[in-house]
C-alpha cells in the first residue's frame, strides 16, 4: 500500500501542469531523512519548493530513477548505484567547478560517490530494538538471525539484496559482498532458519508506522541513525547496537538527474545543501554524522562525541564496504530474498 501511495504520489507531480511544477524541484529521498528547518531555509532563499518522494529499498528508488518519464531531480543514492548511474551518464558531474561547496565534504566520503554526487550521510548496518521490551539488549547478529522465543514474529528485516544477506554472511566470517554460491547458499539457510521470527521484511522505519503490525516490532535490521528517527515517529524507546562480529559502512549519496530539465536549480541544490552551516544544521535536527567537514566543528560537542552517531574510527577501519555485483550474482542474491520472503509467506 505504502509503495502505491508513493507511486501515487509521483504520478500526481508529473501529471501537475508545467507552470505549478516550474519552481519546485522534486527529491527522491528515505522518509524523514532530510530537515524541514533546510528545507525552509532554502525556499526562503530561493523561492523553490522541494517536493520529497519517499522510497523505502533500493529497488523502487531505482525503478523510479530509471524511468524517463519519472520527474526526479534529485535522488539519495548509495555509493555503488552512484557509480553505475555515473557511467551511463545519468547524474550531474560534482565536482568544486560545478558544486563549489564539494570542497568541504570529507575525502573518504567524497571518493565513494565517485564526482557524482554530494556525500550526505554515512554510518553502519546493525540492529535497533526497543529498549523497553527487549529484556537484554542484543551485542551479535545471531540475537537478530537466531532470536528468543519471545522475539517471534516481533523481528523486522528488509527485502534488499545486499543487506539481508549481511548479517548471516558477516556472521559465518564471510565477506558481505561475497560471489561464492556456496556462501550465498549457507547464508539462504540462516535465513531460512530465521523466517519464523520475522514479522516484516519492510523496512523498519516505514513498518514501524504501520498500525496493523508497528507496536509488534521489537528488534530490527536497520540503518545507524534510524533509532532517534524510530523514537520519533513511534515514541517508543529504540536503541541501537553494532554487532560484535563487524558489518559494513554505508554512504548515501545525493545526486542530480543529468536528463532532468531543471539540473541547474538540482546542482543549485546540491551546493546550498553542502555549506557548512546547512549541513550541520540538517545534521543536527536528524542526529545523523555529516560528511562535511568543515560542518563538524560547528556541531555540539556531545554530538561529535556520541559513538552512537559517528563510529569510532576503529569501528570505521574494521568495518566493510559494498561492492558491485555483476548480474549473475544480483539475479542469484535477488532469487534467495524471494525463496526467503516466500517461505516466511507459507508459515
Amino acid at each position: 500500500m505504502k509503495s502505491m501511495f508513493l507511486l501515487g504520489m509521483l504520478v500526481a507531480a508529473v501529471a501537475a501542469p508545467t507552470s505549478l511544477r516550474a519552481e519546485t524541484l522534486n527529491l527522491l529521498i528515505w522518509e524523514k531523512y532530510i530537515s524541514d528547518n533546510v528545507l525552509k531555509r532554502w525556499t526562503e532563499e530561493t523561492g523553490i519548493t522541494v517536493r520529497q518522494i519517499f522510497f523505502d529499498n533500493g529497488d523502487d528508488r531505482d525503478r523510479l530513477l530509471a524511468d524517463p518519464n519519472s520527474d526526479i531531480d534529485l535522488a539519495i543514492l548509495n555509493e555503488n548505484i552512484t557509480g553505475l548511474y555515473s557511467r551511463q551518464g545519468m547524474l550531474v558531474e560534482v565536482s568544486e567547478r560545478t558544486v563549489p561547496s564539494a570542497r568541504h565534504s570529507v575525502a573518504r566520503w567524497r571518493e565513494r560517490c565517485f564526482g557524482y554526487g554530494i556525500p550526505y550521510f554515512w554510518g553502519t548496518l546493525g540492529i535497533v530494538y526497543r529498549a523497553d521490551k527487549v529484556e537484554t539488549a542484543p551485542v551479535s547478529w545471531a540475537d537478530l538471525l537466531a532470536p528468543p522465543k519471545s522475539l517471534a514474529g516481533h523481528v523486522a528485516m528488509v527485502s534488499t539484496y545486499d543487506d539481508l544477506l549481511t548479517p548471516p554472511l558477516i556472521m559465518a566470517g564471510k565477506s558481505a559482498s561475497t560471489e561464492n554460491e556456496e556462501e550465498l547458499k549457507a547464508a539462504f539457510e540462516m535465513l531460512k532458519a530465521q523466517a519464523p521470527s520475522v514479522g516484516t521484511y519492510t523496512y523498519i522505519v516505514t513498518s514501524s508506522q504501520d498500525a496493523a503490525i508497528g507496536d509488534d516490532l521489537h528488534m530490527a535490521l536497520a540503518y545507524s541513525g534510524d533509532q532517534f528517527t524510530l523514537s520519533d515517529v513511534t515514541s517508543h524507546p529504540w536503541k541501537y547496537v553494532l554487532p560484535k562480529e563487524g558489518s559494513v559502512l554505508w554512504v548515501d549519496c545525493l545526486g542530480a538527474n543529468a536528463n532532468s530539465p531543471r539540473r541547474d536549480l538540482a546542482v543549485k541544490f546540491l551546493d546550498f545543501i553542502n555549506q557548512p552551516d546547512v549541513a550541520a544544521q540538517n545534521a543536527l535536527d536528524l542526529s545523523m554524522p555529516t560528511a562535511n567537514a568543515s560542518a563538524i566543528p560547528l556541531l555540539p560537542a556531545e554530538m561529535r562525541d556520541d559513538r552512537e552517531i559517528f563510529p569510532a574510527e576503529e569501528t570505521v577501519a574494521a568495518s566493510q564496504f559494498y561492492k558491485e555485483y555483476p548480474a549473475s550474482v544480483i539475479q542469484l542474491r535477488k532469487r534467495i530474498v524471494s525463496a526467503v520472503m516466500s517461505i516466511h509467506d507459507t508459515q
